[in-house]
């Protein structure tokens, strides 16, 4: 059955990264949609809780036939999956989602896990095997870990600011250029380069590109570990 409906009323804009995962992105927030597929109910409210305060948009089944029903007819970025359902064969359950909605990342879940169930796990198509008791830090680690796998750095405009802005103070430091060479060769004052690495303020891909040639650097290069 499931617990709770999704409560999603948001039309969603598509694009999809570079490991093919299809992912919706709003005007500020790119909105993830997260599958729990467990027969205890406890657990499924638990998570619940932890990711819609993360801002995640969860739909929860404790019934494995009624989730892939409705799997089929909403599209989800990641799943948990109990690998031991009352219901049904958690493998089969895992095979089935990773072959109807394959742009879907299916982590598993499992207590005391046996080395023979990791290698099934990810035989099944797997992306990741989490040990009950599941502990909070551990999930939204591993969420945000295969996110950025996907292509998903940050999920809303102002932590992707933070992030490339830090990125960008360190690129620069480590090139042992000041606020002032940089700028002097950008046209922008100290002052603007230092809210744009703060994460502060927003720039243009113009101003990062002038910033990158000054660091005599390529671009892409601000874009990575974000």
């Amino acid at each position: 059955m499931q617990l709770l409906g999704d409560g999603i009323r948001h039309p969603p804009l598509w694009a999809t990264a570079a490991d093919g995962c299809t992912i919706r992105g709003m005007t500020g927030r790119i909105h993830i949609r997260i599958l729990i597929i467990d027969d205890d109910a406890a657990l499924c409210r638990k998570l619940r809780g932890w990711l819609e305060s993360a801002l995640y948009q969860v739909a929860v089944f404790t019934s494995a036939d009624e989730a892939l029903q409705y799997a089929a007819r909403v599209e989800h970025e990641i799943a948990l999956v109990d690998w031991r359902l009352s219901d049904g064969n958690g493998a089969g359950l895992i095979e089935t989602l990773s072959r109807t909605s394959p742009s879907m990342c299916v982590l598993a879940m499992a207590a005391f896990p046996q080395p023979r169930q990791v290698v099934d796990v990810f035989r099944a198509g797997a992306r990741d095997l989490l040990e009950k008791p599941i502990q909070q830090p551990i999930l939204m680690e591993a969420l945000e870990r295969h996110l950025a796998a996907a292509g998903v750095l940050a999920r809303d405009e102002t932590e992707f600011n933070r992030r490339l802005g830090r990125r960008l103070r360190n690129v620069r430091q480590q090139a042992e250029r000041t606020l002032d060479q940089i700028c002097e060769t950008v046209g922008i004052t100290p002052a603007q380069l230092s809210q744009i690495e703060l994460g502060k303020t927003a720039t243009t891909t113009w101003t990062l590109a002038r910033i990158c040639a000054a660091l005599h650097i390529p671009p892409g290069r601000l874009f990575e570990s974000i």
